[in-house]
């Protein structure tokens, strides 16, 4: 059996502040936008990708950005007394180097070197190197923070139960897999160009990362936690929670582009692909937050030492009583069995939980 990890208090320090770091760059890049829109329905809408209003102050966030100020929010919180603290920092660490990455090219845009956003492509340039930095030490605060729990008795649940591990299999399988199928489709009907667009994203907003690489990485989170889920992953828990959030962000994002336009509508009349694309649309968002719950919930107590493992009793929770033959030929008594005698004691069992 191995022995149970856990993280040190200095590393869940660590940590903490660096996801607090994070969580108030991103916020200050939102206030920011907030105070350049006209309204917040309109930044809305810039979010989108479908603007109401064109023109005035560029803004600079994506949809990604308040979705990750959560993560980051949440992480900051929980890291400090989580069982599954490493899980969730190594998690949130990867997740921003992986798409935050993009940035680097997305920056080096040729419409980028304006003189009217030169302040503020350069200020975007730090802070997305920034965030890579925090990103990374927030895997590394996680590798090297780990230590033996010598902790005695029973410890808070790390690991889904496996109700929830084979739930978050299927939900987190299927948002991988649909989203896989999408960038096959776009890689077929798009030309070569135009493709290339989708991971290189040509002029783009300052702090906006391409679809199509938004995609990958998200088919390679889902599938990722959705292996975890059958193997009951200590992973699988803020993993998933993240692809959650992105599956109901975006579909959140479609299914307004749709009411805008009218899909819904003249649903009958879309061609096959759009129809796909709609339907896509109000899946996300169903499967992100049916995950919430399932994953957000922790698992039975570990009562064996380590994380995930079945609860063994060491030893009966009381000695068993059963008839003792006669000593004498007078009598008989009550009194522990000798070895071997009476009933054997019922199997054990996991305690109630997922």
């Amino acid at each position: 059996m191995t022995q149970p990890q856990t993280l040190t208090a200095g590393a869940r320090l660590t940590g903490a502040v660096l996801c607090a770091f994070l969580a108030l760059l991103t916020a200050a890049w939102i206030a920011r936008d907030i105070h350049a829109a006209r309204s917040l329905p309109d930044l809305w809408w810039f979010w989108t990708g479908a603007p109401k209003h064109r023109g005035g102050t560029p803004l600079t966030t994506g949809v990604l950005d308040p979705v990750l100020l959560v993560v980051y929010a949440v992480a900051a919180a929980v890291v400090p007394r989580s069982p599954a603290a490493a899980a969730v920092l190594s998690c949130v660490g990867a997740v921003t180097a992986a798409l935050r990455v993009s940035s680097l090219w997305v920056l080096h845009d040729d419409w980028t070197d304006s003189t009217a956003l030169h302040d503020l492509h350069r200020r975007a340039l730090l802070s997305t190197f920034a965030a890579l930095a925090a990103g990374l030490a927030l895997v590394i605060t996680a590798a090297a923070g780990r230590r033996p729990d010598a902790a005695p008795g029973p410890r808070p649940q790390a690991r889904p139960g496996p109700g929830a591990g084979t739930t978050a299999f299927l939900l987190l399988g299927a948002a991988g897999l649909v989203a896989v199928a999408w960038e096959i489709y776009w890689a077929v009907e798009l030309s070569g160009e135009q493709y290339k667009a989708r991971f290189t994203g040509k002029h783009l907003p300052l702090l906006w990362m391409p679809g199509g690489w938004v995609a990958v990485v998200l088919a390679a989170i889902a599938l990722t936690a959705a292996g975890g889920g059958l193997a009951r992953a200590v992973h699988v828990r803020p993993l998933g929670l993240m692809a959650a959030a992105v599956l109901t962000a975006y579909g959140a994002i479609g299914i307004a582009l749709a009411v805008r336009f009218e899909l819904l509508d003249h649903f009958g009349d879309l061609e096959t692909g759009a129809q796909l694309q709609v339907l896509t649309w109000f899946f996300q968002p169903a499967a992100g937050i049916a995950l919430v719950p399932v994953l957000a919930r922790r698992g039975p107590e570990d009562r064996a030492g380590a994380p995930g493992a079945p609860w063994t009793p060491q030893s009966p929770p009381y000695a068993p009583y059963s008839p003792q033959p006669p000593q004498d030929g007078h009598g008989g008594g009550f009194g522990p069995p000798p070895p071997g005698y009476g009933p054997p004691p019922p199997p054990s069992s996991p305690p109630p939980g997922w």
